[in-house]
Protein backbone atom coordinates (compact mmCIF):
# COMPACT_ATOMS: atom_id res chain seq x y z
CA UNK A 1 0.00 0.00 0.00
CA UNK A 2 2.84 2.77 0.96
CA UNK A 3 4.49 1.67 -2.33
CA UNK A 4 1.24 2.13 -4.43
CA UNK A 5 0.86 5.63 -2.37
CA UNK A 6 4.62 6.59 -3.72
CA UNK A 7 3.81 5.52 -6.86
CA UNK A 8 0.95 7.86 -7.33
CA UNK A 9 2.38 10.74 -5.74
CA UNK A 10 5.30 10.53 -7.80
CA UNK A 11 3.97 9.66 -11.06
CA UNK A 12 1.08 12.77 -10.86
CA UNK A 13 3.64 15.05 -9.56
CA UNK A 14 6.40 14.30 -12.03
CA UNK A 15 3.25 15.22 -14.51
CA UNK A 16 1.97 18.00 -13.02
CA UNK A 17 5.65 19.59 -12.84
CA UNK A 18 6.04 18.83 -16.53
CA UNK A 19 2.89 20.29 -17.67
CA UNK A 20 3.43 23.73 -15.40
CA UNK A 21 6.56 24.13 -16.97
CA UNK A 22 4.94 23.65 -20.36
CA UNK A 23 2.35 25.59 -19.71
CA UNK A 24 4.90 28.63 -18.30
CA UNK A 25 7.71 28.69 -20.59
CA UNK A 26 5.64 27.75 -24.07
CA UNK A 27 2.18 28.67 -23.29
CA UNK A 28 1.47 25.23 -24.53
CA UNK A 29 -1.69 24.79 -22.27
CA UNK A 30 -2.36 20.96 -21.67
CA UNK A 31 -5.45 20.85 -19.74
CA UNK A 32 -9.06 19.53 -20.45
CA UNK A 33 -11.66 22.35 -19.73
CA UNK A 34 -15.18 21.70 -18.91
CA UNK A 35 -17.01 24.60 -19.50
CA UNK A 36 -17.26 28.02 -22.00
CA UNK A 37 -14.75 30.82 -19.22
CA UNK A 38 -11.18 31.68 -20.01
CA UNK A 39 -10.43 31.33 -15.94
CA UNK A 40 -8.37 28.24 -16.12
CA UNK A 41 -11.09 26.20 -15.25
CA UNK A 42 -9.65 22.79 -16.58
CA UNK A 43 -9.79 19.41 -14.23
CA UNK A 44 -6.62 17.56 -15.28
CA UNK A 45 -4.29 20.16 -13.07
CA UNK A 46 -5.83 20.11 -10.00
CA UNK A 47 -6.54 16.30 -10.40
CA UNK A 48 -2.65 15.73 -10.28
CA UNK A 49 -2.52 18.00 -7.10
CA UNK A 50 -5.12 16.86 -5.40
CA UNK A 51 -3.61 13.00 -6.16
CA UNK A 52 0.06 13.97 -5.65
CA UNK A 53 -0.16 15.64 -2.44
CA UNK A 54 -2.98 13.43 -0.86
CA UNK A 55 -1.53 10.26 -1.72
CA UNK A 56 2.17 11.77 -0.17
CA UNK A 57 0.13 12.92 3.15
CA UNK A 58 -1.50 9.51 3.19
CA UNK A 59 1.89 7.45 2.77
CA UNK A 60 3.75 9.82 5.84
CA UNK A 61 0.59 8.86 8.45
CA UNK A 62 1.00 5.34 7.44
CA UNK A 63 4.79 5.27 7.38
CA UNK A 64 4.26 6.43 11.14
CA UNK A 65 1.98 4.06 11.41
CA UNK A 66 -1.45 5.96 12.51
CA UNK A 67 -4.32 5.07 11.86
CA UNK A 68 -5.84 4.50 8.38
CA UNK A 69 -8.88 6.67 8.74
CA UNK A 70 -6.96 9.89 9.94
CA UNK A 71 -4.56 9.21 7.16
CA UNK A 72 -7.37 9.27 4.63
CA UNK A 73 -8.87 11.94 6.13
CA UNK A 74 -5.32 14.19 6.26
CA UNK A 75 -4.64 13.08 2.64
CA UNK A 76 -7.98 14.44 1.45
CA UNK A 77 -8.20 17.70 3.25
CA UNK A 78 -4.62 18.49 2.49
CA UNK A 79 -5.30 17.80 -1.49
CA UNK A 80 -7.93 19.90 -1.20
CA UNK A 81 -5.53 22.90 -0.06
CA UNK A 82 -3.38 21.99 -2.23
CA UNK A 83 -5.63 22.27 -4.97
CA UNK A 84 -7.02 25.54 -3.60
CA UNK A 85 -3.74 26.85 -3.44
CA UNK A 86 -2.47 26.28 -6.60
CA UNK A 87 -5.88 27.93 -8.17
CA UNK A 88 -4.89 30.87 -6.31
CA UNK A 89 -1.84 30.88 -7.64
CA UNK A 90 -2.62 30.43 -11.19
CA UNK A 91 -4.93 33.10 -10.78
CA UNK A 92 -2.62 35.49 -10.08
CA UNK A 93 -0.10 34.26 -12.76
CA UNK A 94 -3.07 35.20 -15.64
CA UNK A 95 -3.91 38.09 -14.45
CA UNK A 96 -0.06 39.13 -15.07
CA UNK A 97 -0.49 38.46 -18.79
CA UNK A 98 -1.14 41.43 -21.08
CA UNK A 99 -2.97 41.68 -24.20
CA UNK A 100 -0.75 42.28 -27.04
CA UNK A 101 -2.97 41.43 -29.83
CA UNK A 102 -4.60 44.25 -31.58
CA UNK A 103 -6.15 44.97 -35.08
CA UNK A 104 -7.17 48.31 -36.88
CA UNK A 105 -10.71 48.12 -35.58
CA UNK A 106 -9.34 48.98 -32.23
CA UNK A 107 -8.91 52.27 -33.48
CA UNK A 108 -12.06 53.43 -34.68
CA UNK A 109 -13.17 56.85 -32.51
CA UNK A 110 -9.75 56.81 -30.53
CA UNK A 111 -7.81 59.87 -30.82
CA UNK A 112 -4.44 60.38 -32.42
CA UNK A 113 -1.70 62.53 -33.67
CA UNK A 114 -0.34 62.33 -37.45
CA UNK A 115 3.08 61.46 -37.91
CA UNK A 116 3.31 61.95 -41.28
CA UNK A 117 1.05 64.53 -42.82
CA UNK A 118 -1.93 63.72 -44.43
CA UNK A 119 -2.84 65.65 -47.91
CA UNK A 120 -6.20 66.22 -49.29
CA UNK A 121 -6.90 62.79 -51.27
CA UNK A 122 -3.76 61.37 -50.25
CA UNK A 123 -2.26 58.93 -47.47
CA UNK A 124 0.17 59.50 -44.42
CA UNK A 125 0.74 58.28 -40.78
CA UNK A 126 -0.79 58.51 -37.83
CA UNK A 127 -0.03 57.46 -34.38
CA UNK A 128 -2.43 55.81 -31.79
CA UNK A 129 -2.39 54.39 -28.19
CA UNK A 130 -3.81 50.98 -28.70
CA UNK A 131 -3.77 48.31 -25.67
CA UNK A 132 -0.74 50.65 -23.98
CA UNK A 133 1.43 50.76 -27.00
CA UNK A 134 1.61 53.88 -29.90
CA UNK A 135 1.14 52.22 -33.34
CA UNK A 136 1.45 53.98 -36.12
CA UNK A 137 -1.23 53.34 -38.99
CA UNK A 138 -1.72 54.39 -42.17
CA UNK A 139 -4.18 56.93 -42.79
CA UNK A 140 -6.40 58.94 -45.00
CA UNK A 141 -8.47 61.54 -44.70
CA UNK A 142 -12.13 62.86 -46.06
CA UNK A 143 -11.41 66.59 -45.12
CA UNK A 144 -10.60 68.56 -48.41
CA UNK A 145 -7.82 69.52 -46.83
CA UNK A 146 -4.76 68.65 -45.64
CA UNK A 147 -3.68 67.47 -41.94
CA UNK A 148 -0.37 68.97 -40.71
CA UNK A 149 2.26 66.51 -39.02
CA UNK A 150 1.67 66.76 -35.38
CA UNK A 151 -1.91 67.82 -35.53
CA UNK A 152 -4.46 65.83 -33.29
CA UNK A 153 -7.42 63.38 -35.37
CA UNK A 154 -9.65 61.02 -34.52
CA UNK A 155 -10.62 57.99 -36.04
CA UNK A 156 -13.87 58.11 -37.85
CA UNK A 157 -13.86 54.29 -39.66
CA UNK A 158 -11.75 51.90 -41.17
CA UNK A 159 -11.27 51.59 -44.88
CA UNK A 160 -9.51 47.94 -45.79
CA UNK A 161 -5.70 48.91 -44.62
CA UNK A 162 -6.48 52.53 -43.61
CA UNK A 163 -7.68 54.23 -40.81
CA UNK A 164 -10.12 57.18 -42.19
CA UNK A 165 -9.52 60.34 -39.96
CA UNK A 166 -10.47 64.09 -39.51
CA UNK A 167 -8.99 66.94 -37.39
CA UNK A 168 -12.43 67.77 -36.43
CA UNK A 169 -12.11 66.53 -32.92
CA UNK A 170 -15.99 66.10 -31.36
Amino acid sequence: MITTLFYISMISGGILVIMLLLSLISGLDLDFDFGDGDDGGGILKPTLVFFSIGAYIVRGFLMAESNPVLALTAGVISGLIAVFILSIVLKWILSQQENVNWSLNDALYLKGKTYLKIPAGGTGIIQININGMIREIKAKTNDKKEIPTGKEIQVEKIDGDYAIVTSKIK
